[in-house]
């Protein structure tokens, strides 16, 4: 018999049929993981995007990690399983236990070296209260340097207490100064996705500038979030900005409500009547969906009414800071965006990104406690474009790499990115055409965005399976 089960999507309540559970039998009891993989095996076969493609004879006996990477398509890049679901929902709303900075791994010319480059310090955490700042660089964790083959581990420490000895950028001495060696604390870390915001005056423009670190409405099923973000949008609107640089460059998702949010705020003529996004799932979900009377709220997005909405302050026209890290609920938000405005990106390619996930768990069985993400849906926008599978590519000199050194601060009106937005804007160059730092670019070997569990997510809440 189905398992009828309810989820939400974009507040609508759904009753979904869902396959009956797979039991194991008496002989299979001794190993724990069938019961795993056969949950495992069901909710896939209910929900997944490529369905279609899932191989029926898989070992389900096998640690329950490797049986669903085994279920995967080849074009499926990124749907995922946890352990712990607890421990993906804090991930996805950015709380995790760590020392509060995100960093970029370069390996220093002519050697084995690696160092940390610090990227953002998280507001309130042990690196902000200890003095960390963007561009500071880390050569040693836990008194050992780091190198090409062992920053793995080393990496893996700095999620626990640990120590650093690491240098600043110095423009006055045009220098690094060795700023020896600091113990920071790895505790729970609540990070706030809206990082900056402000206004600069430049020529005859008043131009709001925004870092948006990750898609998330709140904490705690809040809306703490989201709601920040409207008095942001609301101060730039009272402040009479007439232009807007949104900086994605290190958000890599998040949550769909959020995204919608944000787009409802920003875009020009934008109203509850017109279609952020669409979706596109399995047979069966789509069959379903579109013979529901109201099933069209699962499978179209509308922009909210949002009395703070400035897209005609803006003229029609968005900046958008985009990174290599650029992923997913901000891919979303270009590609929503531009049947309503003209939307301009400059940075780095992003990732691309189009399909989306609901979290998983399972409710019945307390001895299951892995969280699942795989790909459900695939997303379109209004004007059912949905080719961005190689992510978005900035045009000409608005292709400007973000990895540097010394790198400016965040907001700092020459650092590079942010640089070129207000030059755009403006219509002159700021600072002169000679910035009054010389830096050099740099391939990271990793970022500690790689590694969070929010990394390159779409996420629509909150499906719950037997």
């Amino acid at each position: 018999m189905p398992i009828i089960k309810r989820f939400y999507i974009t507040g609508l309540l759904i009753i979904i049929a869902l396959a009956g559970l797979t039991s194991c039998n008496d002989d299979d009891a001794h190993n724990p993981n069938i019961d795993a993989n056969n949950w495992i095996y069901d909710v896939m076969k209910e929900v997944y995007y490529w369905t279609d493609e899932i191989p029926a004879n898989v070992n389900r006996g096998q640690d329950p990690s490797n049986f669903f990477h085994q279920l995967l398509s080849d074009d499926d890049r990124f749907s995922a399983i946890v352990p712990d679901y607890q421990e993906l929902k804090n991930a996805l709303s950015g709380v995790s236990k760590e020392a509060g900075y995100e960093f970029a791994l370069a390996r220093v010319e002519n050697s084995n070296d690696v160092v940390a480059i610090i990227l953002y310090v998280k507001k309130d955490s042990p690196a902000d209260d200890a003095g960390l700042k963007r561009g500071d660089v880390i050569s040693q964790i836990n008194g050992t340097t780091i190198t090409i083959d062992n920053y793995r581990q080393l990496i893996s420490e700095t999620y626990n207490n640990h120590s650093i000895k690491y240098k600043r950028y110095s423009e006055e001495s045009d220098e690094y100064i060795d700023k020896g060696t600091l113990t920071l604390n790895a505790v729970v870390v609540s990070e706030n996705p809206n990082f900056m915001d402000t206004v600069y005056a430049v020529g005859s423009k008043k131009i709001g500038y925004y870092v948006y670190n990750f898609f998330s409405p709140g904490t705690n099923k809040t809306t703490v979030y989201d709601n920040e973000m409207d008095q942001v949008i609301a101060n730039f609107k009272s402040q009479g900005i007439d232009a807007l640089i949104l900086d994605l460059r290190y958000n890599s998702g998040g949550a769909v409500t959020s995204a919608q949010n944000l787009a409802s705020l920003v875009g020009s003529g934008v109203n509850s009547s017109k279609i952020f996004y669409k979706n596109q799932y399995n047979d069966l979900y789509q069959n379903y969906f579109n013979n529901q009377p109201d099933g069209d709220e699962a499978l179209r997005a509308h922009f909210l009414d949002k009395a703070e909405n400035i897209g005609n302050e803006i003229g029609g026209e968005l900046y958008i800071l985009t990174g290599s890290r650029t992923a997913s609920a901000s891919e979303l938000i270009i590609n929503g965006l531009d049947p309503y405005m003209h939307v301009t990106i400059i940075g780095d390619t992003t990732v691309g990104k189009n399909v989306g996930s609901f979290p998983i768990e399972n409710t019945k069985d307390p001895n299951i406690h892995y969280g699942l993400l795989p790909i459900v849906f695939k997303i379109f926008n209004s004007q059912d474009y949905s080719g961005y599978d190689n992510g978005f590519t900035p045009l000409g000199e608005n292709l400007v790499n973000d990895f540097r050194q010394p790198m400016l601060q965040l907001g700092d009106i020459q650092e590079p990115l942010l640089a070129r937005a207000i030059e755009l804007i403006e219509g002159t160059s700021v600072g002169g055409r000679k910035p009054r730092i010389e830096s050099k670019e740099f391939t990271p070997i990793m970022t500690s965005i790689d590694k969070k569990r929010r990394t390159n997510r779409l996420i629509i809440e909150g499906l719950k399976s037997n």
